[in-house]
């Protein structure tokens, strides 16, 4: 397992674990088995792209998120 801010730029995967504040995603919330692309990375900082919406992620919610 690798956690989402060590990503690079076009990896897909599947989240695997989320212990970030759910309440940073607002309504679209991350689920253990959602499929994410990682559109752009910049120090542990993502861009995501997850259910047809893009998201942006601090490093320190990233950290905590855990990808198959």
């Amino acid at each position: 397992m690798m956690s989402l801010s060590d990503a690079v730029n076009g990896f897909s995967g599947e989240v695997a674990w989320n212990c970030a504040d759910r309440s940073l995603f607002g309504a679209c919330q991350l689920e253990t088995g959602d499929q994410v692309q990682v559109v752009s990375s910049y120090f542990g900082n993502v861009i995501i792209k997850v259910k047809g919406k893009r998201l942006a992620i601090t490093r320190d919610a990233a950290e905590r998120i855990k990808l198959a």
